[in-house]
């Protein structure tokens, strides 16, 4: 398990911890498979998770992982806390597991 999570931490550093730590690591293991266990709480806009990842961090990190395992990554839904914050981020990690262009953002909620 692997989990970045610290108060405040965004995209630059998520992208550091996978640039710096976390793939070199996974490089050198050489993994058959990548298991991830998709919680989106650091997301921007969970109200308990605290950190600021977008949907287009957890894209990247998603696109990053499809470099192991000749692409065999499974990513298993665990959750967050804010279900437009989730859905944003799933979809943008379900456009990379499909090698597709990250989707759009959504148009803002209603006042």
């Amino acid at each position: 398990g692997f989990d970045a999570a610290a108060g405040g931490a965004g995209d630059a550093d998520y992208q550091m911890v996978m640039d710096e730590l976390f793939m070199p690591i996974a490089r050198e293991f050489k993994p058959d498979l990548v298991l991830v266990s998709a919680g989106f709480d650091a997301a921007a806009g969970d109200p308990i998770g605290g950190c600021k990842v977008s949907a287009a961090g957890f894209g990247m990190m998603t696109r990053a992982l499809r470099e192991l395992a000749g692409g065999k990554a499974v990513l298993a839904l665990e959750g967050g806390y804010s279900l437009r914050a989730t859905a944003e981020a799933l979809a943008a990690c379900v456009a990379a597991l499909f090698n597709d262009p990250p989707p759009p953002p959504p148009p803002p909620p209603p006042p």
